[in-house]
């Protein structure tokens, strides 16, 4: 059986259970996302944002690691700004390039 097989048996399942528990359920994958990609960061580290509004091109480097959440720099800038472009992005929206 594939993980993605055992992803949906799985939500299958929280379908049929009630709302209160369906939540627990939820705060428990993101739980396990954020803890998956916290193992594998690093202050210097570069990532990119799986979000709607953030462009799959753009890459940030991690410059602060906070329980639940990262802030990081844009890298590929291309704002005249002086300043840079900063984030604070959840671990769960985050995949580790190098």
């Amino acid at each position: 059986m594939t993980d993605m097989s055992k992803f949906y048996e799985a939500m299958a399942m929280v379908n049929s259970l009630p709302k209160d528990l369906q939540s627990r359920f939820i705060s428990e994958v993101k739980n396990q996302q954020r803890q998956d990609v916290f193992n594998e960061l690093n202050v210097g580290t570069i990532v990119k944002v799986n979000h709607k509004k953030m462009s799959p091109m753009d890459r940030f480097r991690v410059t602060k690691i906070n329980r639940k959440n990262v802030k990081c720099q844009k890298l590929n800038s291309n704002d005249d700004s002086p300043l840079p472009a900063v984030y604070t992005v959840s671990m769960s929206l985050l995949e580790v390039i190098s």
